[in-house]
């Protein structure tokens, strides 16, 4: 992981059991061979539209946005990120290549990722949640990190698996059966 102090991408606050608050803070941009994440800038939102509106990529995650609905989220994520949002840039083009955050969705810290379909298949989704993953214990006293997905997405199971996850239940939302996935802090760490 190459961490670069000029930009940040990740700010906020958490809670840990004991109630003690434990802050985040300003994350170094996170890089690797194949991506680098960032906070969303003015002028990405045709990828982040795309993705928005693309059956295919939000067939799992509740379906296409109609396109005012994306374009109105797009420029809000752009001009005014919550914290944690980021988009996923592929180090080979300079393209976004997709988008994510790192948010307490359901308790624990929470990663969710989705990727422009011209990118699947690269191995850029494996890679940025590993950078999350490494950057999220580096920088943060946290002891676990999840992530969920619809069980009948094979390729965001494999995703969570190859980067470390360890299966750790299923439930229903939304009236479909969804997997969790954790990363552990190790030792060493």
């Amino acid at each position: 992981m190459r961490a670069e102090s000029s930009r940040h991408i990740l700010t906020g606050a958490s809670t840990r059991g004991s109630g003690a608050s434990v802050m985040i803070g300003s994350w170094p941009q996170l890089e690797g061979p194949l991506v680098r994440l960032r906070p969303p800038v003015p002028g990405d939102e045709p990828a982040l539209i795309e993705m928005a509106t693309d059956a295919l990529v939000r067939r799992y995650i509740g379906g296409p946005a109609d396109l005012a609905t994306a374009t109105a989220k797009a420029t809000r994520k752009t001009t005014a990120p919550d914290p944690g949002e980021f988009v996923i840039i592929d180090c080979a083009s300079g393209e976004v290549a997709g988008s994510g955050s790192l948010a307490r969705k359901r308790g624990p810290w929470e990663i969710s990722y989705m990727l422009r379909r011209s990118f699947w298949g690269r191995g850029l989704a494996t890679q940025t949640v590993l950078l999350i993953r490494d950057g999220f214990f580096t920088h943060t006293t946290e002891d676990l990190l999840i992530a969920t997905t619809q069980r009948a997405n094979e390729g965001s199971r494999r995703v969570l698996q190859r980067a470390g996850g360890v299966f750790a239940g299923a439930f229903d939302q939304y009236g479909m059966p969804q997997e969790r996935y954790e990363f552990h802090r190790s030792a060493g760490t």
